[in-house]
């Protein structure tokens, strides 16, 4: 643990293709915004049931109507699917009623996944794959018909059992897939059955300043012991005991205590004095607050994640230190709360932790909303490229400067509006009153703010991928040893549309580029080698549902495994990685993809993705491909399909199977689809820029490069690849 400084801070509804249309028309000028309607309490709500299939609830003044989607489209209502079998449009499988039907597999896996009802193992172990997994864990020789042995069936059969008795929350939202509000009421019930929140010492959190950081348990328990030791220190020192102050600095003799300064702000007068006094004193002091307000944190932290059940007895954390136990309960909780952490104690963790519960529901209760309404009313404008010093602006048919929305939060404000939900209790009401039954099938229609006139059944849509800051030069200097290439310019991802010679840009977002990598060479051994990002104009043709990773020839056998814990019993064991083949979220290329491809035809190999490794994007690269977080990527590529004319593919169904072998042990992986495929009949042309070169390279190395310290041997100096620095 290291202290460092505080860095700034099952009804499955057709969906329709694109959005309704609620503008005058893409040339004329938006529609003055009109006072909202007044909205009735939520006791209005007497929901009578859930809905029948094909109907929503109009919002009115007047209360919610049960009424028909198709004749609240025609009074200009936007329909939101609010049920718990809504999954994006993207992983639907078909365009809306009397269209063909091509079934996506990965549906279904979505929406068991935001209601809990299985966990990513539990659906693991349904595949070929999990199957495998727990056959090499059980340690058994997969040798020609080993899986079809009794003793291979029986260690499926348990590894399906454990995973299916061990199943813990998902918690998936900052991976892609949010809670639906059957989850979400769940969640707040169990919560306000809780009376420890009561004791939660929100003034210790609050008193800390700083960022607390998981480095090792040697060094966790090293900063908790010297904080102990500190404060015994500082009671001798107070209470007048001669050897503290020799034990640090020897020159000051310690005037006895003061019996009538036992008061906190006593303590602390008589401490300021003695700081004011020697500079080692002083130093030490400093350490002791620092400690002190360190071991409050973390305890505060310790006992919310307790309380939310979290960090249970079985991980054995120990009170008082920031351990592993409690940096992996702190990232689930992250994750709960959809912040994109490292489960570090600090920014805005730190800035959440100090919420009721309560709150933090209702800001996902808003989120889920607003994921749901971005869906339903093909829309994107998340407030990216708005707000700030130089907000991006548009001239409507008018000439009339317009700045560009925060569409979705808009949206999500008038929903909440017409819903009558004006507080975090009135979450809680709502929920209850439509009830589990009715939340099962929840669909809502409210007459949402007009969009701007740049929208259209169709759009003219473009991307632009800005690189940033570059450096083509070796991490490492002539000696070896390595150097910072800093940047200031990060990448991002830009998405334009054209409206009257004007190009918009709709949402920006950080994205990764191409850098040093390692890579295995066809002599066996390890180099680093420059993964470039295509430069220059390509299209985005084809994108890909929940696309698949495979591993080309040549990845170390090391790189294919990973530990996987599939029963507590018997701890971690070591499998083929299939998570990161996919298809899932935690796939390589997450949930979604678009392939770059040159106008010619034909790609090297770079793609746009999701990933679940959100918090590596805002630092680190990649090779190659430009990544964006699972939500943000099925964002992008949903908002694309529902404007661009596109044929539906469906699955593309594929067969590898490969057997390797690691240590003296056998492996083996099946892939059985290369992903659900679009394929747009108006491709998206992307623009990627060279970026800003730094260093003193002006292109990359072509060929791989020896590490630091690594002994190649002498025949690769003579016809090894490029030693150069």
């Amino acid at each position: 643990m290291t202290f460092v400084a505080c860095p700034p801070a099952c009804r499955k509804t057709a969906q329709p293709t694109s959005a309704p249309a609620r503008t005058q028309g893409a040339d004329s000028a938006a529609a003055p915004i009109a006072p909202p309607p007044p909205v009735p309490p939520l006791s209005a709500w007497d929901t009578q049931g859930a809905l029948a299939a094909g109907e929503t609830y109009a919002l009115g003044p007047e209360g919610p109507r049960r009424m028909g989607v198709s004749e609240a489209r025609k009074q200009g209502l936007l329909d939101v699917d609010l049920s718990d079998e809504w999954a994006p449009f993207i992983f639907g499988e078909s365009d809306g009623p009397g269209t063909p039907t091509k079934p996506n597999p990965y549906r279904g896996t979505f929406v068991r996944l935001a209601n809990d009802r299985a966990s990513p193992d539990e659906i693991l172990m349904e595949t070929p794959q999990g199957e495998l997994a727990a056959i090499s864990a059980a340690g058994i020789s997969l040798e020609r018909g080993a899986a079809k042995t009794r003793e291979a069936r029986r260690a499926v059969a348990e590894a399906k059992r454990a995973v299916r008795v061990q199943r813990d929350r998902n918690y998936l939202e900052a991976y892609g897939i949010p809670p639906t509000l059957s989850v979400l009421l769940g969640r707040i019930e169990e919560d306000r059955a809780k009376t420890c929140f009561a004791q939660a010492d929100v003034d210790g959190l609050a008193a800390f300043e700083g960022t607390l950081t998981f480095q090792s348990r040697e060094q966790a328990r090293k900063d908790y012991s010297e904080a102990l030791s500190d404060a015994a220190w500082v009671e001798k020192l107070l209470a007048g005991d001669q050897s503290a102050a020799d034990a640090t600095t020897g020159k000051i003799q310690l005037a006895p205590p003061d019996p009538n300064a036992g008061s906190d702000q006593g303590r602390d007068a008589r401490l300021s004095s003695l700081a004011k006094s020697d500079r080692r004193l002083r130093k030490r002091i400093e350490r002791y607050h620092r400690g002190q307000a360190r071991l409050r944190a973390v305890r505060a932290v310790q006992a919310r994640l307790v309380c939310e059940g979290l960090l249970v007895p079985r991980v054995r954390h120990t009170q008082g230190i920031f351990d592993l136990p409690t940096n992996e309960a702190l990232a689930t909780w992250e994750r709960k709360n959809n912040i994109f952490g490292w489960g570090f104690l600090g920014g805005e963790t730190l800035a959440a932790l100090q919420r009721p519960p309560m709150d933090l529901h209702f800001d996902t209760f808003r989120r889920i909303v607003m994921e749901r309404i971005a869906d339903g009313a093909g829309i994107i404008e998340d407030g990216s490229v708005s707000g700030g010093k130089n907000p991006a602006k548009y001239k409507d048919a008018s000439g009339r400067a317009q700045e560009v929305p925060n569409l979705i939060g808009e949206y999500a404000d008038a929903l909440l509006a017409a819903l009558g939900i004006r507080s975090t209790g009135d979450v809680l009401t709502f929920l209850r009153r439509v009830g589990r039954e009715g939340l099962a099938g929840l669909h809502v229609a409210f007459r949402p703010p007009p969009l701007p006139p740049y929208y259209g059944k169709r759009m003219s849509l473009s991307v632009e991928i800005d690189r940033g800051d570059v450096w083509y030069d070796p991490p490492f200097d002539e000696e070896g040893q390595p150097v910072v290439q800093e940047r200031k310019s990060f990448p991002t991802l830009t998405l334009f549309v054209d409206y009257r010679g004007q190009r918009i840009p709709l949402g920006r977002w950080r994205t990764t580029i191409g850098s040093w990598r390692s890579e295995l060479h066809a002599d066996g051994k390890v180099y680093i080698k420059y993964k470039n990002s295509d430069v220059g104009p390509r299209i985005w043709k084809q994108i890909v549902a929940s696309p698949v990773w495979i591993p080309p020839d040549g990845t170390p056998t090391r790189a294919l495994l990973t530990r996987k814990t599939l029963d507590r019993d018997k701890g971690a064991a070591t499998v083929v990685n299939v998570d990161v083949m996919g298809p899932g979220f935690q796939s390589a290329y997450g949930l979604v993809m678009a392939i770059h491809q040159r106008h010619g035809g034909g790609d090297n190999g770079i793609r746009t993705h999701g990933s679940v490794d959100y918090t590596s994007i805002a630092r680190r690269y990649s090779h190659g491909c430009h990544r964006l977080p699972n939500s943000r990527a099925v964002r992008l590529f949903d908002f694309i399909l529902r404007h661009c004319p596109f044929e539906r593919l469906g699955n593309q169904a594929m067969t590898v199977r490969k057997r390797f072998t690691h240590e003296e042990q056998e492996y083996e992986y099946v892939i059985d689809t290369r992903g659900y495929y679009y394929e747009l009949k108006q491709p998206v042309p992307v623009r990627v820029t060279r970026g800003r070169i730094k260093g003193t390279r002006k292109s990359p190395i072509a060929d791989y490069v020896q590490k630091p310290g690594v002994d190649y041997g002498e025949e690769e100096e003579e016809s090894g690849p490029d030693s150069a620095r």
